[in-house]
């Protein structure tokens, strides 16, 4: 559940106390409601995100890009034209005319779409501007009703003029609740429009028609999908070290593939450096696989993989964050398909999501790492050590972004902040973060950061096997609420 719909949320169940109040006795009756509106007040503090003028900006700095790509345009146009065949006669001298014409075409066709998502951008910003306005009102009429006075009222009296308070304060729960939803579709629809708009974008060659820019780059909900921004960086790298009938095998299944959702795994497939039989199994069998199957490659948070031990929540977090790195994993562990072998493992899902983690603890606690070199030996019973965390997310075929170097990185009871801001920009970036969390006195626990919006972290915490949002003020403040732990001890985070 996002902050939104957990605001919403909790809004309701105010409303809900306030409709259902018992007016008798009356002075009762009287605390209840300031207790409610109290409480309404404190959760409604925040008004609907995003901010009207930061969406105002950024309809601005889409208006700049239109305007300087425009100029490119220009620049390419006139390049063309100087280099004419006086100038570069030969094969050589009409394929870069040639090439320099379609990335022309494909280039202008950056400007009006930048411009529509500015238009959408502006729309939107007078939407949140309404709803903060909503918002607004609605606070109002709950801190009229903060302290209640009813002078010299007969009790009978009082009943009527409760009654009349609970009807104002239903309606302003109320216009708060509809302010956020407000701002929710309003959102929703902006989010419809801006993707609309950028997949008329024209792509490069080795992204056929169809692949679109937004839907299956990164997943616009939650950080979902299986490109993240690592993995798009490196797409074109991997795609160049084909062979060329490999390259034009990733053709042909991108071209074939059914959705957006299968050309965004093959291009991860892709851009995890996978190569030869392995990535053609990979291949095949993402196209077997239903838009459930797809779905559910990008793991599930239902509680379906959880530590199989109390002494594996580190453990269980790099497994997590390897299947998130690594499509050839994550289809193994979901399916029990291996691409390299084409073999079947036949145990289900959560079986090797347990023995995978447990392995881990083997490896982590182990005198060496992954890659052979010397590690501080770890009694097993005490969990995993930060630094073998780190070294294990640096390992080749580890469980961080391949090639990323991580480091353990000590959270300062004083300095929480810019812990918070350097674990945000990470996951923003496509990192995972192991995330150790304690008491006042030592570290207890450790949870995996996986995504980050709007001043909130999204977590995997392995002792439930789900996702919990963590918002800037508690991880700050050291009130996390992860598993009963409260204070953030330690991040393992990518090296810079």
């Amino acid at each position: 559940m996002g902050l939104l719909d957990d605001t919403v949320a909790r809004l309701r169940d105010v409303l809900s106390v306030v409709e259902d109040i018992d007016l008798w006795p009356p002075w009762d009756a009287a605390q209840t409601i300031v207790d409610a509106v109290a409480r309404a007040v404190e959760i409604a503090t925040q008004p609907p995100a995003p901010d009207p003028e930061d969406v105002r900006e950024a309809a601005s700095a889409w208006r700049r890009i239109a305007t300087s790509v425009d100029a490119g345009c220009d620049d390419l146009a006139t390049t063309r034209s100087k280099i004419d065949p006086t100038a570069w006669d030969g094969t050589s001298g009409d394929a870069f005319r040639s090439s320099m014409g379609r990335l022309r075409t494909r280039t202008a066709t950056v400007p009006p779409a930048a411009r529509e998502v500015a238009t959408v951008l502006d729309r939107l910003a007078t939407e949140m501007t309404e709803a903060r306005t909503r918002h607004q009102q609605a606070d109002d009429m709950l801190r009229d009703n903060l302290e209640l006075s009813w002078g010299d009222l007969w009790p009978w009296e009082l009943v009527d003029f409760l009654r009349g308070v609970v009807q104002g304060v239903v309606h302003a729960i109320t216009e708060a609740i509809a302010a956020y939803q407000d701002a929710a579709d309003a959102v929703a629809v902006a989010q419809a429009a801006i993707v609309a708009a950028m997949d008329e974008i024209d792509l490069p060659d080795e992204l056929p028609q169809g692949v679109s820019p937004v839907s299956a780059v990164n997943g616009w909900q939650d950080e979902d999908g299986p490109l993240s921004g690592y993995q798009l960086e490196h797409y074109d790298a991997a795609f160049d070290a084909l062979s060329p009938a490999e390259q034009q095998a990733v053709r042909d299944a991108l071209a074939a593939a059914r959705n957006d959702d299968e050309r965004a795994w093959i291009m991860a497939g892709v851009a995890s450096g996978l190569t030869g039989a392995a990535l053609a199994n990979y291949v095949a069998k993402l196209h077997s696989l239903s838009p459930a199957q797809l779905d559910d490659l990008d793991p599930p948070t239902d509680g379906s993989y959880s530590q199989p031990d109390q002494t594996t929540c580190g453990s269980s977090s790099l497994v997590m964050s390897r299947m998130l790195n690594d499509p050839a994993y994550a289809l193994w562990m979901e399916t029990g398909y291996d691409p390299a072998t084409g073999q079947t493992d036949p145990r289900t899902p959560e079986q090797r999501f347990a023995d995978e983690s447990l392995a881990m603890h083997d490896r982590t606690n182990a005198l060496h790492d992954r890659d052979g070199d010397l590690q501080l030996p770890w009694p097993e019973a005490a969990g995993t050590q930060p630094w073998a965390v780190a070294a294990e997310m640096s390992s080749e075929g580890g469980s961080g972004t391949p090639g990323q170097d991580y480091e353990v990185q000590t959270v300062a009871p004083g300095d929480r902040g810019d812990t918070y801001d350097t674990i945000a920009a990470s996951v923003e970036n496509g990192h995972n973060v192991p995330l150790y969390v304690g008491d006042t006195t030592r570290p207890g626990h450790v949870v995996l950061v996986t995504g980050s919006d709007a001043g909130s972290l999204t977590i995997y915490d392995p002792a439930s096997g789900q996702e919990q949002t963590i918002s800037r003020d508690d991880f700050t403040s050291g009130h996390l609420g992860v598993s009963g732990w409260d204070e953030p001890w330690f991040a393992v985070t990518p090296s810079s």
